[in-house]
């Protein structure tokens, strides 16, 4: 699932320049992240975070494939 960058963006009546200015960021810049084009790092979902309201998790969704573990390996010892 694909944050929807745009339609937050949108809803707080932000155009691509206003929100992409505080970012330090071009507003083609901010488009190509609107498409999924480029993932955000964690200091960026920080900063847009700031920007758009929010805590940065919300920007980095979690893809399912990520967190699923490997049934067959057991998980290491601890302590």
């Amino acid at each position: 699932m694909r944050f929807q960058y745009r339609e937050v963006r949108k809803r707080i009546g932000f155009t691509l320049e206003k929100a992409a200015r505080p970012l330090g960021r071009t507003k083609q810049w901010l488009s190509e992240v609107e498409r999924g084009n480029i993932r955000l790092d964690y200091g960026e979902a920080v900063k847009l975070a700031k920007v758009y309201g929010g805590t940065p998790d919300i920007f980095l969704p979690i893809e399912s494939e990520n967190i699923v573990q490997d049934q067959s390996k057991p998980l290491p010892k601890t302590g």
